[in-house]
């Protein structure tokens, strides 16, 4: 299973997290929920079982859970979901952004059945067509964008360094002053901040900490920045 997507959303003072992850190669489906106030507002599913028979592998589904990812953020931002939040009763979650809810453990079942579906495009399309909007949605969208170095020596008990740069997908552009956080969820505690600071002139920022050991459950670490122009984030399964 490829690790997924999770991103707050403000929209006329609504918050929108949108959550994309794979289902893995036994139920081929990417699958986006748009939540509100914590609940599912709606769903986006498309499988790729067409992909896999191709011979095509993780390179080609991280392209199309991107996309589908980017033009839900799309949609929520042109306001083709405002009529859906009316409907349901407009509840808003104010300044707060929704929790990242962390995956289930391996043999547990958390998926919830939304009652509609993102209109954001047939999901029929050749991997060139998905590739194409992708870099359309791209140019259209100003995004921030986040990547971290030193994934590699990630794990239970160990001691982390972590190169962290901050740009825009405008341009490439670096992205200064950044509020970047690193923090830790778990199946057995409750989330918590193993350390945090701002990106330089050059949108770079080295974070090192201890990564605590748990005798039981699992985790993951998400690294969170946050900027002017967004906010992004990488989750790493431990």
């Amino acid at each position: 299973m490829i690790t997924g997507y999770n991103t707050d959303i403000r929209h006329d003072d609504v918050v929108f997290h949108v959550q994309t992850e794979d289902k893995g190669l036994s139920n081929p489906q990417i699958e986006t929920l748009v939540y509100v106030g914590g609940r599912v507002l709606a769903a986006r599913r498309s499988g790729y079982a067409d992909l896999l028979a191709e011979g095509h592998g993780e390179k080609e589904i991280v392209a199309l859970m991107e996309v589908q990812h980017r033009k839900t953020i799309a949609a929520i931002r042109s306001g083709k979901l405002d009529e859906k939040f009316r409907q349901s009763g407009g509840a808003t979650t104010g300044s707060q952004p929704v929790p990242v809810v962390p995956k289930a453990a391996k043999g547990a079942s958390t998926e919830v059945r939304p009652p509609a579906e993102v209109p954001i495009g047939n999901s029929d399309r050749s991997l060139d067509q998905v590739i194409l909007d992708y870099l359309t949605c791209e140019a259209d969208q100003e995004q921030l964008v986040l990547m971290v170095d030193g994934e590699a020596q990630l794990g239970l008990g160990r001691q982390a360094v972590l190169g962290v740069r901050t740009s825009s997908s405008k341009d490439g552009a670096a992205v200064p002053q950044a509020q970047v956080a690193v923090k830790m969820i778990s199946t057995v505690a409750e989330p918590r901040t193993l350390v945090s600071g701002r990106t330089d002139e050059e949108g770079f920022l080295q974070l090192s900490f201890t990564i605590p050991q748990l005798e039981r459950g699992t985790a993951a670490l998400i690294v969170v920045a946050d900027s002017e122009i967004g906010t992004a984030e990488i989750k790493h399964l431990l």
